[in-house]
């Protein structure tokens, strides 16, 4: 076959209009392509949280406010630069915006930069120019969180303090105070919670409620005293009553009361005082299936004192009279991200004991909250010292013993279809809500309670939020891992760009002796880079 020929070859001509379609609809695909992939980017956005201890992941509580949302909610940071907690604020806000797609906007003003915007503010919301609050706007309402609820700070101690060392952010709590206040403007009117008066119980305005009472406000909930003989009947808007550590018994009317308010689907909150004699409560609370066990929880465990002769203080076994106490995992909403703590409470606790027998008849559901540790035990012998008590397993309640439980009435065995049940929880300790209570167990005690308040009112998902606590995490590099980074910042690298550089100067020049050797090097100092 002979080879084409000049004469016989076909020639195609391309014409410039030809080449300029093709330019433009490679263009406008390429265009389409992009256009797609952000609409798609935008339309299905996902972040992933990979700092450490999960600091900018939100809660299943904030998560569920945010889209329940029926409004656009407007948040403002009215906080000068200089305030510790903006940049833990401004990150907090923005996963709230990414998390309400689109109901949930927010803006910073610094009230000595953004003079204007700040008067606007001053004037609309009647606030000082120097105050650090968020401004949360919700459907014509408003709702301010200061900046002191949004952390707790650690006071330096003394010799710090007068080498000029400040207070130092320990915890970050501004999700907890952000979502509370969002509650409080998306659920109407705030939840009702009278406390049972009459009976020696502590003052609602009593400074060891203080504490309790602001985690309550912030949780949308209102609380108000009730001296039941007084009133003759629970008020119609009362959401769930607090028995708290009552020193006498209650009236057979009282309990009357009581009984119709949980027949009606109302729900309770009953801190038990072990050093009160208690019948007509007792009782009744043993009919609903939980029964005080009229002992004391105390347990042997490692206890500290100072050595006589060293002056040092040394760990030993010895009796402990407060009692300990272990959140159950699995416990249901109650104890959701606190199971496994273990810590101490404040005062005398006595046991309860769960009749599950009486499950089945009254249709209740019947669930541990708390329970000591195996080294302790419900000491019966009360007449005794107690610090000389040690376990009879004939008398004493053997380990291990249930401080906290809750009772459900109503429910139904699949727990995935929500019904309106008659909710209680039981705690056979009177101090547990109280500010001292809260301050030793680090907080546990008071987000278990807030967490318990929130079941109690039926909101499953408005679970207590636990703050994010500021750690510091240290580098600790070694002498040798430091002069290893030295050597690859000023001496590896710098290197391997100089022998890629040469190397594509050999390659175009078509040196390939030269580039084979330099392509050996450039491997040697990638092994170098990457050794053990």
């Amino acid at each position: 076959m002979s080879n084409p020929t000049p004469e016989n070859q076909k020639v195609f001509q391309i014409h410039r209009w030809q080449i300029g379609i093709n330019v433009i609809v490679q263009l406008a695909v390429i265009a389409i392509i992009v256009l797609l992939l952000n609409y798609l980017s935008f339309r299905h956005f996902k972040r992933w949280d990979f700092s450490h201890d999960q600091q900018y992941a939100l809660s299943s509580q904030t998560k569920h406010v945010l889209s329940s949302l029926q409004k656009p909610v407007h948040a403002i940071i009215f906080f000068s630069t200089a305030a510790e907690v903006l940049p833990d604020l401004n990150n907090l806000l923005r996963e709230y915006q990414f998390a309400a797609d689109k109901k949930f906007i927010y803006e910073v003003v610094d009230p000595y930069r953004n003079l204007t915007r700040a008067k606007e503010l001053v004037d609309k919301y009647k606030i000082q120019a120097n105050d650090n609050i968020v401004i949360l706007d919700y459907d014509g309402k408003s709702k301010f969180v200061n900046a002191s609820d949004m952390a707790d700070y650690e006071n330096p101690d003394q010799m710090q303090a007068m080498m000029g060392a400040q207070a130092r952010m320990k915890d970050f709590k501004g999700e907890a105070a952000i979502t509370g206040a969002l509650l409080e403007l998306t659920a109407g009117k705030p939840n009702k919670v009278y406390l049972v008066t009459g009976h020696g119980e502590p003052e609602v305005s009593g400074p060891e409620f203080r504490g309790f009472m602001e985690l309550l406000k912030r949780q949308n909930i209102q609380t108000a005293p009730l001296n039941l003989l007084s009133a003759g009947k629970v008020p119609e808007d009362a959401r769930n009553l607090l028995i708290y550590g009552p020193k006498y018994d209650l009236s057979e009317l009282e309990i009357k009361l009581i009984d119709e308010f949980w027949q009606k689907k109302g729900s309770l909150f009953v801190c038990l005082n072990p050093y009160a004699k208690t019948q007509r409560l007792n009782e009744w609370l043993s009919a609903q299936g939980v029964s005080p066990q009229d002992d004391r929880v105390i347990g042997v465990a490692n206890t500290v004192s100072m050595d006589e002769t060293t002056g040092l203080p040394k760990f030993s076994k010895g009796l402990v009279t407060d009692a300990a106490f272990t959140i159950l995992e699995n416990s249901g909403p109650i104890t959701k991200d606190l199971g496994g703590i273990t810590k101490q409470l404040l005062g005398s606790t006595q046991s309860l004991q769960l009749d599950q027998a009486k499950s089945q008849v009254l249709r209740i559901r019947l669930t541990p909250l708390m329970q000591a540790p195996e080294s302790f035990w419900g000491e019966t012998d009360l007449g005794g010292d107690l610090k000389t008590a040690f376990f009879d397993p004939k008398k004493d309640h053997a380990p291990p013993v249930t401080i906290a439980a809750s009772v459900e009435k109503g429910a139904l065995e699949d727990v995935r279809v929500k019904v309106e049940t008659s909710r209680m929880i039981v705690i056979g300790n009177a101090e547990v809500l109280s500010d001292k209570e809260g301050r030793l167990a680090e907080g546990s005690t008071e987000d278990f309670a807030v967490n318990g308040l929130n079941w109690l009112l039926a909101h499953d998902e408005a679970i207590g939020i636990p703050p994010k606590e500021k750690k510091a995490v240290p580098t600790n590099l070694k002498e040798e891992q430091l002069s290893r980074i030295a050597w690859i910042v000023m001496g590896d690298i710098p290197v391997f760009f100089a022998v890629l550089g040469l190397l594509i100067w050999a390659a175009r020049g078509g040196n390939r002796r030269i580039a084979g050797i330099l392509v050996v090097f450039l491997l040697i100092i990638l092994a170098l880079q990457f050794r053990p």
